[in-house]
């Protein structure tokens, strides 16, 4: 799937493996973990696998043992301008919380059995605009906004003064 943004085709690919290689350009990659404090970080990147065959039921049950029930969710954008020599750029952004009986809706992952700190009201449970202003993937969007904010965009004059034409 291919879509346009400012005149440069924008290629839609799943799976993160090789990408870079078949694009030959910049590439974005986004992740997402779920870490339990109680148990060292996990299921952490293997949050996808932990999820498909315990549900946010068995998610929660996970933690019976313990008294911490202390987590984070994690994002991280990875970005890759194509150029092999050039540092693939990263950008996260946490939201702690906590791991408990799971409550509201079911139709997205383990959202009812995280609840975030200083919410009564699981991720599952808050309506979609609250929970994009205080999520994990919304603050790595930030930060992945604020370092394109920060470049020069082709053409501008570097000393400030803009170009002179117009």
């Amino acid at each position: 799937m291919a879509a346009s943004l400012a005149g440069k085709e924008i290629v839609f690919v799943t799976g993160n493996a090789k990408k870079l290689e078949e694009v030959q350009g910049p590439v974005l990659v986004e992740d997402t973990c779920l870490c339990f404090n109680a148990l060292g970080g996990l299921p952490g990147p293997y949050i996808k696998w932990f999820l498909e065959k315990l549900k946010p039921e068995g998610l929660h049950q996970l933690l019976a043992g313990f008294e911490d029930k202390s987590a984070y969710a994690l994002c991280t954008f990875a970005l890759s301008t194509g150029d092999p020599s050039q540092p693939v750029r990263l950008f996260r952004g946490r939201t702690s919380g906590r791991i408990v009986v799971p409550r509201g809706c079911r139709d997205f992952g383990w959202d009812p059995c995280f609840q975030p700190d200083g919410y009564e009201q699981t991720y599952a449970e808050m309506p979609k605009a609250e929970k994009n202003t205080i999520s994990h993937r919304f603050r790595a969007l930030l930060e992945l906004q604020k370092y394109f904010g920060s470049l020069t965009p082709p053409g501008a004059s570097d000393d400030g003064q803009g170009s002179g034409e117009g």
